[in-house]
């Protein structure tokens, strides 16, 4: 079995000014790292062996802080990590971005994959492939990791609010929409069956906020946008970095490949 420990980058500038941040980059407030040092003591016990970090620079900062207390740990940056990319809207107001993208149309677009993107965005189709790159590899590593030193691993994962709710809302189920928001610096541990095809993941805790860091958003309940709707399944056969079908659990050393 591992673990999977999801964390949301620190606050930032951004998230302070109310908004959208996207594609678009800044460095975390005083309040953001001081979110981050608390996140960092709170996993500190937590005997991680892998970091995976989206290569932006609010999730490098927020990393390079968390694994102060792990410097044995050397984190692999995956583009399958970034933030969506709201195109025209990144780096402005959150209002306007709400407004041309209600998230009760637009999040069901994304997570069946039919949502064109904003203009100069990225469309859900390719979103989705980057997403399900990134969490393909962790799980490769995963299945290559358990099956070599036959023990337990926990992996740190430190990302986006938008990209770690895509994942987990794919992975766990849309259901995480309707419980808390995802605070900066935020905890989702996700325990996972390397071996199984998809991780056979169980959610252990969702968003524990050890900084009381809240959040910078109005928190609406949308979870009625979302019934009925059907989240395109994870693609587990494309791990970022890795060989097509490397994610694919192993055969038992018994099992031949002819039939």
């Amino acid at each position: 079995m591992a673990r999977i420990y999801f964390v949301r980058h620190g606050r930032t500038v951004l998230n302070e000014q109310r908004r959208t941040q996207g594609a678009a980059d800044s460095p975390l407030t005083p309040e953001g790292r001081r979110g981050a040092e608390i996140c960092r003591d709170y996993l500190a016990d937590v005997p991680f062996t892998r970091a995976y970090f989206s290569p932006q620079g609010r999730v490098q900062e927020t990393g390079g802080i968390l694994l102060q207390a792990h410097p044995g740990v050397v984190p692999v940056n995956l583009t399958g990590l970034r933030e969506y990319n709201y195109g025209v809207y990144d780096g402005g107001p959150d209002p306007v971005m709400h407004a041309a993208l209600p998230v009760e149309q637009h999040l069901p677009g994304v997570l069946t994959g039919v949502h064109p993107g904003a203009p100069g965005g990225i469309s859900a189709r390719d979103y989705l492939a980057d997403v399900d790159g990134a969490i393909a590899r962790v799980l490769a590593d995963l299945r290559a990791g358990t099956a070599d030193a036959g023990g337990e691993e926990s992996v740190l994962v430190v990302s986006h609010g938008m990209t770690l709710m895509t994942i987990l809302a794919r992975w766990v189920g849309p259901r995480i929409y309707g419980m808390a928001p995802m605070a900066n610096c935020a905890v989702t541990t996700v325990e996972v069956a390397p071996a199984a095809p998809d991780g056979a993941p169980q959610l252990l805790a969702w968003a524990e906020d050890p900084g009381n860091q809240g959040v910078t958003y109005t928190v609406k309940d949308f979870s009625d946008a979302l019934t009925g709707v059907v989240p395109v399944p994870i693609d587990w056969e494309h791990p970022e970095g890795l060989p097509a079908g490397a994610a694919s659990p192993r055969r038992p050393r018994h099992e031949t490949l002819a039939g």
